[in-house]
């Protein structure tokens, strides 16, 4: 009914300290029936959907966007899936979430994706997940992921403010340093200079002195 893109295996690269995004394109090939999808996951706690449910016209080509929340290791302590659903829309539709709730399950086709998570970070870290869908959650039909996005793409924003900072720092500590090497190096200057100029003005003293005592006693 649908042709989704990928079709088997849906890799997401990481490194997953931070939000990656993944797109899945979504194809209808009839070129009378519109058709409604509906986009499931495993791990509803992991993965933010947007679109979760929606339409596809005739002829009609859409893109999903996967989110992989921010996390840490224990990613790869479950296997992940998709599943995507299908029905004919053909008719009038006033509410998604209803038409899905009140379609006979006969009706509806569906496709299954796997998940492999590459994390580039980690050497030889690479999983796939094989296993049937259990305990697919119904909660994502319902939240308004607009807000799950904008915070995502905030996370994103000040992780890179905070590398930024931390350049900045690493810079001004340099160049700190090399004006204290550079200070340093004067005030030795300053110091060798000052002793010649006092060596100088003593040896000046005692010619001036002996110079004074050998006229007074030859005279």
């Amino acid at each position: 009914m649908l042709i989704v893109e990928p079709a088997d295996e849906l890799i997401l690269e990481g490194p997953f300290n931070r939000a990656v995004c993944k797109k899945i394109m979504v194809f209808n090939p009839s070129k009378q029936k519109r058709v409604a999808f509906k986009l499931k996951t495993t791990t509803p706690r992991l993965f933010f959907v947007r679109p979760n449910v929606g339409l596809v016209q005739p002829e009609e080509k859409i893109a999903i966007d996967i989110f992989v929340h921010p996390v840490s290791n224990d990613i790869y302590a479950h296997r992940h899936k998709f599943m995507m659903q299908a029905a004919d829309a053909s008719d009038p539709i006033c509410d998604l979430h209803e038409f899905w709730k009140n379609i006979s399950p006969s009706t509806i086709w569906d496709t299954k994706l796997k998940v492999k998570l590459i994390d580039s970070q980690v050497e030889g870290v690479q999983k796939s997940y094989s296993d049937k869908i259990q305990n697919i959650s119904e909660h994502q039909d319902k939240d308004n992921l607009d807000p799950l996005t904008n915070l995502l793409e905030q996370v994103n924003v000040l992780e890179e403010d905070r590398q930024h900072l931390m350049q900045q720092v690493e810079t001004i500590t340099k160049e700190k340093d090399e004006q204290r090497e550079l200070l340093d190096i004067k005030l030795q200057k300053q110091k060798g200079s000052g002793f010649w100029i006092f060596v100088a003005t003593v040896a000046m003293l005692l010619a001036a002195i002996v110079g004074g005592w050998v006229a007074k006693k030859f005279m």
